[in-house]
């Protein structure tokens, strides 16, 4: 591919939206089950039949679906985008992904000002505003689960007594760690909305709270997944503060000085979405003595993330 068709290729805002309104309105599995003509599709999504054509056409061009004699079908791609698959709902502009995609809108802001404007504080009123709070609760779980077996394997956690899981979700990280270590207790500590549902367990305790103004449960060990990098640097240094007087373990992605596509757009999305960042080892070791922590070690995971151990 030459220059100006990669940059074609590149600045065609189409293809990404052409997708995910494919993945939301379920097209890949209502014609896998067999609703291949264009009226029949657009019934069963809900989408008027001539708008809907002119979205296939484009879909077909791109090798998403295939049309023969006016009947679809799906392809390697499109197979992707059905609901066993696993991508859809990350895709589903009707759910939370829906407020990720527009955030995407306020790059320019962000790159000329250093602050997309929203924060994550106003990041979960918004998807509490919407009614999209319980989806991304959903995603954010069924992320944590491919990778919490990895957080139970990678740290020694024999001497941990109790572990505080701050930002936890719905306690999915938590559980896993707790089955995996019989001998440990754990708290769960989140927003009260994240919470409210969640009920307590043997050797697991629910606290409903702001990490930034309510009193953190204590324990030997708090661990932070995916948190950090929703803040920008001021933000995330106080959370460490708060946890500054017991070992700290950071679980999620760390940036290299020369990223690769995928962990530069995270990186940027993170930036767009809330003003967050994610950071370095570097980043890390910075944050941490700006509070009196160190960086003990740092164990790269394959699922991708790593764990960075902070310590007084």
């Amino acid at each position: 591919m030459d220059a100006r068709a990669r940059l074609q290729a590149l600045t065609d805002f189409a293809a990404p939206w052409a997708i995910w309104t494919a993945a939301t309105l379920r097209l890949p599995d209502h014609v896998h089950a067999g609703a291949t003509g264009i009226d029949e599709l657009a019934g069963r999504a809900g989408a008027d039949p001539d708008a809907l054509r002119r979205l296939m056409a484009y879909l077909v061009a791109q090798g998403v679906f295939e049309e023969t004699d006016g009947a679809y079908a799906t392809t390697e791609l499109s197979e992707l985008l059905r609901d066993e698959a696993g991508w859809r709902p990350w895709l589903d502009l009707d759910a939370a992904p829906g407020i990720w995609a527009e955030s995407w809108q306020r790059l320019l802001t962000a790159v000329r000002t250093g602050s997309p404007g929203p924060d994550e504080r106003s990041y979960y009123d918004e998807l509490l505003r919407t009614g999209r709070n319980a989806s991304f609760d959903e995603l954010m779980a069924n992320h944590v689960h491919a990778s919490a077996n990895e957080l139970a394997a990678t740290f020694d956690w024999s001497k941990v007594a109790r572990v505080v899981d701050v930002g936890g979700g719905t306690g999915v990280l938590l559980r896993t760690l707790l089955a995996a270590h019989p001998h440990l207790e754990g708290t769960l500590f989140d927003l009260p909305q994240v919470v409210a549902g969640v009920p307590p367990e043997p050797r697991l305790a629910v606290v409903a709270g702001d990490v930034f103004v309510d009193p953190i449960p204590g324990g030997d060990v708090y661990v932070l997944s995916g948190i950090l990098h929703g803040w920008p640097d001021e933000d995330a240094g106080r959370i460490l503060a708060r946890l500054a007087h017991a070992t700290v373990l950071v679980f999620e992605s760390v940036i290299e000085d020369q990223p690769s596509a995928n962990a530069a757009s995270f990186d940027l999305f993170m930036l767009t979405l809330v003003g967050g960042r994610v950071r370095s080892i570097e980043d890390f070791a910075r944050l941490g003595a700006s509070c009196g922590l160190a960086v003990r070690a740092t164990h790269p995971l394959d699922s991708g993330h790593a764990l960075v151990v902070l310590s007084p």
